[in-house]
Formats: structure tokens, C-alpha cells, sequence
């Protein structure tokens, strides 16, 4: 008689961001733009048969203002034509002026992380999760040393009300047994996180799922 041994393996994890949603393995190609594909801006011409249009770039080129050594981005721009793709990609996304996407080394982390799994526990761009990635991005864009759970981010953070929500703000999510999910506010209601499903990507406060989810909105305190 053949005997069959059946090994039950119980995997133990320990995370700081358990809110899930049930994952669904994206896979994206490399050198693919996590953009919008084929979505063309144009801006102002200067006669009617000559139009310049913002295509995707790579983040190599993020800001880059072609023939205008001496033009600053947010001080001196002759124009929003002199504005990177990059920065009108933001803009559509998040559905503000160009003008706002001012904080390159912010959104040049997220482009850099976008897209990359979640994973729990995880670090680096193998897979991240949630508190790791509020971490890499708030030190790059911020120079802000987060500490590494979720729940220790919010101890870490000054409650303020959704109506005071700025950029480089935190915004934390849960359930009763208290917060365990968290993502960097943007602008206009859009936060950056590692989602579980997408990976890291851009919500929306008024998403149901994170509505219903929502616990608070924090403020580092060593926020400028």
C-alpha cells in the first residue's frame, strides 16, 4: 500500500500594511511607459501651420527645457510650452495646473517606483509595501526619516483634517483593529502609494474601497 504524506505549510508574515485587496497580476513590459499611451498635448503654437505637441519622455529628460539655459521651471517659465511632458503627464493625472508640478525629485521617485509589485515586507523594487515606499519616497523627496510601520508613521505624524491636506502629507487607512495601510497625498483628493492589487500607483480619496478604508490624514512633523 503506498502511503501519500500530505506537508501543510503555513506561511508566517509579519507586515505593516495588511489591507488588501485581491491581487491581480499586472504584468508590464520594461521599457514601457506607465503613462497614458498615445495621448498627445498640444500647446501653443506660433502660427497656425506649426504645433508642437508633449509626448512621453524618458524621466532622464524629466523638466529638461530644451534652448532655454537661463529659464527656470517655476520662477522664470516664458510659458507652459516650456513645461516636460513628464510634468503634463502629472498634471492630466492628478487633474491640476502644469504649474503645480513643481517637486521634481517627488515625482521623479514615483515615476522611478511606478508600477513595482507590492510585496510584504519588501523593500526594493522586487516588490515593496506600503510603509517601505512612503519611506524612500518621503526621504528622496523630503530629506524626512519615516519610521517603518504604518502605525509608527501616523504616531509620527500630526493629525490635520482632510480640508488641510497638502503635498507630502500622509493619509492612512484601516479597519477597526486600526491602521494598517498608507500612501503620500498629493493633490486634489489623489495620494501616491504600493497598492496590493497595482502596485505602486495613484488613487483617489473618493475611491469607495478607500473611502470606506479612510482613518485619517497625518502631517510629518518635520514637514517644511
Amino acid at each position: 500500500m503506498k502511503r501519500f504524506v500530505y506537508i501543510l505549510m503555513i506561511p508566517i508574515v509579519l507586515t505593516s500594511c495588511s489591507l488588501f485587496k485581491p491581487v491581480v497580476k499586472v504584468d508590464q513590459p520594461k521599457n514601457k511607459s506607465p503613462f497614458f499611451e498615445n495621448i498627445v498635448v498640444p500647446l501653443n503654437a506660433t502660427t497656425g501651420k506649426e504645433q508642437r505637441e508633449a509626448r512621453a519622455v524618458s524621466s532622464s529628460t524629466y523638466y529638461e527645457i530644451k534652448d532655454q539655459p537661463n529659464t527656470n521651471y517655476l520662477n522664470d517659465l516664458q510659458g507652459i510650452e516650456y513645461a516636460s511632458p513628464f510634468a503634463f503627464h502629472y498634471a492630466l493625472m492628478l487633474d491640476v495646473e502644469v504649474e503645480r508640478i513643481s517637486n521634481k525629485k517627488l515625482f521623479d521617485h514615483i515615476t522611478q517606483w511606478w508600477g513595482v509589485p507590492y510585496r510584504i515586507g519588501g523593500t526594493g523594487m522586487n516588490g515593496v509595501d506600503c510603509s517601505a515606499f512612503v519611506m524612500g519616497l518621503g526621504s528622496a523627496a523630503y530629506g524626512i526619516n519615516f519610521p517603518r510601520t504604518s502605525r509608527e508613521q501616523a504616531d509620527y505624524c500630526k493629525t490635520i483634517s482632510k480640508e488641510e491636506l497638502r503635498e507630502g502629507d500622509l493619509v492612512f487607512f484601516g479597519s477597526r483593529n486600526g491602521i494598517s495601510h498608507v500612501g503620500m497625498y498629493l493633490a486634489n483628493n489623489k495620494f501616491v502609494h504600493a497598492s496590493t492589487s497595482m502596485g505602486v500607483i495613484i488613487s483617489d480619496l473618493n475611491e469607495s474601497y478607500w473611502h470606506k478604508r479612510f482613518i485619517k490624514c497625518g502631517r510629518p512633523i518635520t514637514n517644511p
